[in-house]
Order: structure tokens, then C-alpha cells, then sequence
């Protein structure tokens, strides 16, 4: 089997879902005098919150899995069947699921062999092996020279890549270098290329650091 891999290492770092509950603690005192009873009840409703906040965030967003198709399936631009086909999908394509978090009960998943990204419906997908995040790749190699951080990206495969960044979507050819201009936060990014696992995870980048990142392709026997 076919793995992106990458000639440098990198913090392995997981972006999750954070989601801010407001709590609002009107009185803790009534008419009444009940003032222990709203209190403790104040307490008691923040604490559910906060425990259903906190699995909220870390659910589902931040793994991706291999899958298959179960049955012939469109591959479509969005998740419903008003958006455009893309392709349509054979019983026992493999495929990357970006993550088991649906819309409209479609998953975003990448056709492995042919690198076409889209949506289907989640009632077509078997999931199959949890997946690894990137243990490599991105390294601060110096001062960008900019206020924001900058990426030298080299595809150094005999492949087309595809890279995204976040919702930014960029394209290698076989043996192209990009150097990238970005935003000081943290991406999710994807790698992938037409029959090879995507490399996948997240990164931090610093103001005015320069990194860089190589990829390139291996084979693991099972």
C-alpha cells in the first residue's frame, strides 16, 4: 500500500472543535429564599454544559479513516443530491473518509485512486481502519521575512498532489515546488495523490517563520 510520507519531522499535534457555552446565572436567590437550591442548580446546569461542550469538541473531528463503497454511489461536489456529479463510484472503491462527522448525513472522502475529492451519502460507505496522522512535515527552517509565516511545499513525487490547507486548495505538479503564503494559526491539512493514502493532521505556524516541507511516496507491505 501506497503512503504519502515526508522527509522531515514535525510536532503531531490534533486540532479539536471548540465550541464556547455562554452560562447565564440570572439569581441565586428567589422570593422565596431558596438561595441554595438555585445556586446548587446553577452549578449542576454548568458543569452539563461544560462536560457536553468538551465531548462535543472531541468527537469525530480530528480522525480520518479508510472505507469502501458498498454500492454504486455518486461522488458529488456538496453533501446533498441537488449538487453537481462529480463521478460516479463502483462497489469496493476505496476511499479516505475526511472524518465521520456528517452534513446531511453525507461524508466528505477523497477517491483514492483517482484523488477526486466530494461528498457522499454516508449509507454507501462502509468505514474501515482508523488512519494515523502525519508524524512529519512543515519544520521551521528560519525568518520568513514577512510579518506572516511563508511554506516552501516540494512534491517530490512522479504524481499530481493535491494540498489543502484549511478551505484553501493548492496544486503540485510532479516535481513542483510552492512557496505559500499563510495566516498565523493553525491549519488541518490533506495531502493526497491519485492511488495513495492521504497524509493528514494539523499545524501551528508562528509570525514571520519560514517552513518547509517535502513530500514524497512509500510503500508498506501488510
Amino acid at each position: 500500500m501506497k503512503h504519502f510520507s515526508n522527509a522531515l519531522q514535525r510536532e503531531n499535534k490534533c486540532i479539536l472543535s471548540t465550541r464556547s457555552t455562554f452560562i447565564y446565572n440570572l439569581s441565586i436567590t428567589n422570593t422565596k429564599g431558596n438561595a441554595s437550591y438555585l445556586k446548587s442548580k446553577t452549578i449542576h446546569k454548568f458543569f452539563l454544559l461544560l462536560l457536553t461542550a468538551l465531548l462535543l469538541s472531541l468527537t469525530g473531528y480530528c480522525q480520518s479513516y479508510l472505507g469502501t463503497i458498498s454500492k454504486q454511489v455518486n461522488l458529488r461536489e456538496g453533501p446533498g443530491t441537488d449538487y453537481q456529479i462529480i463521478t460516479s463510484l463502483k462497489p469496493k472503491t476505496q476511499i479516505f473518509v475526511v472524518s465521520l462527522e456528517t452534513e446531511d448525513d453525507f461524508y466528505s472522502i477523497i477517491d483514492i485512486a483517482t484523488d477526486k475529492s466530494g461528498y457522499v451519502h454516508k449509507n454507501y460507505v462502509v468505514v474501515g481502519k482508523e488512519l494515523s496522522k502525519s508524524e512529519g512535515g512543515f519544520t521551521p527552517t528560519g525568518k520568513s521575512g514577512q510579518e506572516n509565516p511563508e511554506a516552501e511545499v516540494f512534491n517530490n513525487t512522479n504524481k499530481s498532489m493535491t494540498l489543502k490547507l484549511n478551505s484553501n486548495t493548492y496544486t503540485f505538479k510532479a516535481k513542483e515546488k510552492k512557496t505559500l503564503a499563510l495566516s498565523a494559526s493553525t491549519y488541518s491539512f490533506i495531502a493526497s495523490a491519485p492511488g495513495v493514502i492521504p497524509n493528514f493532521g494539523s499545524k501551528t505556524f508562528e509570525r514571520n517563520t519560514l517552513y518547509t516541507w517535502e513530500f514524497y511516496i512509500v510503500t508498506k507491505y501488510r
